[in-house]
């Protein structure tokens, strides 16, 4: 073996010292590639590039200059697989230090190494949290058919002399003015709005309801302080506005004529009942990830570790890299995004600390909790079969099935077999250990709007999990960002 691991010390703040001995053999033929090298790049008057012999190297750069070399080169070598072996995580380039360096000796060296800090979990079992209860009632899948169904609604013109009604849809032209003068944004013609859908002013909108086809209206209002240009937020402006068409939209009726628009069903009963599971999966989703949040928030107000530079700047560089690299897609920069947004250099480079840190903590608790759980979230064979199945029902092409069987097969797949179903276990065990206070949410108060769902879309993945670092995906984005 080219190295051996001599000694592994323990030391205060997370950090540990390896005592490393490299093969003479493997030294030697670093000290070579050393020489050739050096060789490349020195100037020395009478000698070609790569010509020149090791005793003229030795005697313009010094012996203990190539031993160096070669030691620097060795021990970057051999670095990672020095790691993987000892399984320890550094969050940080090593400290090294080369104890002795000798062309007929092993080459040994110490490597100081800051790791990932261990979380000592406060006391979490038993907690009270509040959350969503996961039944599903039936206005609920009413609402869900409802945004369904205006997914396939026309739009008709209103019976003669009707006024203007919220949900209606109706095109205007308006002309806004502040002291007089027109503004940016302020005036359109033939714009299309769905009174109600708060696209415009609120107050806006409010005052087109009860005007007829063909009325004119003069209103005036305060802009509100949410509006892009801050030089005009806060003062009156006055529109003329002009009715010229108002439209209702009609709903296709729940029929079998209206499910072949959106899968094969034997009835309408049916649909509902597969409507209703999914919901009823969203709820246990939505319920269980309220639960979890506020345990990971009782025990992130309550450890005592603090959370190493390191890591938070490792993850800053990387959470910048994703953002500009995803801005880039979208034909924007970082300037232009901060501006869209409304954000100083300060605002935005607070707010990439702040998730940072965020998803760093977080990481930090969850493998806490998988080390306290321990066997009892490793996966059974059962668990894998079934976890398997769960993800081919996902698939209709055959082809598809074999790729992802493929991959399933391979240690890469494996591994990610074994992680999801351990986070699945944890998540179970930790909402099983604390008190749970439900309450019943209002069927208008549910979110379906994100994302209306047809049955025969592709199932929805599971929930993401928390971004590690060394992984390939980030986490998704907060609801808060």
């Amino acid at each position: 073996m080219s190295y051996t691991i001599k000694s592994t010390e323990k030391l205060d703040n997370n950090r540990v010292k390896l005592s490393i001995e490299v093969s003479n053999n493997y030294y030697k033929k670093n000290i070579g590639d050393a020489y050739r090298e050096i060789s490349k790049k020195a100037k020395i008057p009478g000698f070609r590039k790569g010509k020149i012999p090791a005793a003229i190297i030795d005697s313009n750069f010094g012996k203990p200059y190539v031993l160096q070399e070669a030691a620097s080169h060795a021990i970057s070598g051999l670095y990672a697989k020095i790691i993987n072996e000892s399984k320890l995580k550094p969050i940080e380039f090593p400290k090294i230090d080369i104890a002795a360096m000798e062309e007929d000796k092993p080459l040994s060296f110490t490597a100081e190494i800051q790791l990932e800090p261990e979380i000592v979990l406060p006391k979490y079992k038993g907690i009270k949290v509040n959350t969503i209860s996961a039944a599903v009632n039936e206005d609920e899948v009413d609402k869900q058919i409802d945004d369904l169904r205006k997914n396939f609604a026309s739009l008709e013109p209103v019976e003669d002399d009707r006024p203007a009604a919220e949900g209606d849809f109706v095109t205007i032209d308006f002309n806004g003015k502040i002291e007089g003068k027109e503004f940016e944004g302020g005036s359109a013609q033939d714009y299309s709005l769905e009174i109600g859908s708060k696209t415009l002013f609120p107050e806006f909108e409010t005052n087109i309801v009860g005007m007829k086809k063909g009325d004119k209206k003069q209103i005036s209002l305060l802009l509100p302080g949410n509006i892009g240009n801050k030089e005009i937020t806060g003062k009156k402006a006055d529109f003329d506005i002009s009715l010229k068409e108002i439209k209702k939209r009609v709903l296709p009726e729940l029929d079998e004529e209206f499910l072949k628009n959106i899968g094969k069903y034997d009835s309408v009963d049916a649909f509902k009942d597969q409507l209703r599971k999914r919901i009823q999966e969203q709820k246990k989703n939505q319920r269980q990830s309220r639960i979890i949040e506020q345990i990971v928030e009782h025990i992130s107000k309550n450890m005592k570790e603090t959370i190493p530079e390191a890591m938070i700047k490792n993850n800053i560089v990387r959470i910048t890299n994703e953002l500009e690299e995803g801005l880039k897609k979208q034909k924007m920069n970082k300037q232009g995004y901060m501006k869209a947004m409304n954000l100083t250099d300060e605002q935005f480079d607070g707010q990439i600390r702040e998730r940072a840190e965020r998803e760093i903590r977080d990481y930090l608790i969850f493998k806490a909790l998988e080390k306290s759980e321990g066997e009892s979230i490793e996966p059974l064979e059962e668990d894998i079969k079934k976890e398997k199945e769960d993800i081919f029902s996902r698939y209709e092409k055959e082809e598809d099935k074999k790729r992802v069987e493929e991959f399933f097969a391979g240690p890469q797949g494996q591994q990610q077999l074994v992680d999801s179903i351990k986070r699945k276990k944890l998540l179970e065990k930790l909402e099983s250990n604390v008190k749970i206070i439900e309450e019943e949410p209002k069927a208008d108060k549910i979110d379906n709007k994100k994302k209306i769902w047809t049955p025969d879309e592709e199932k929805a993945k599971d929930k993401e999990e928390i971004w590690t670092p060394g992984s390939k995906e980030g986490k998704s984005e907060d609801k808060d960002e």
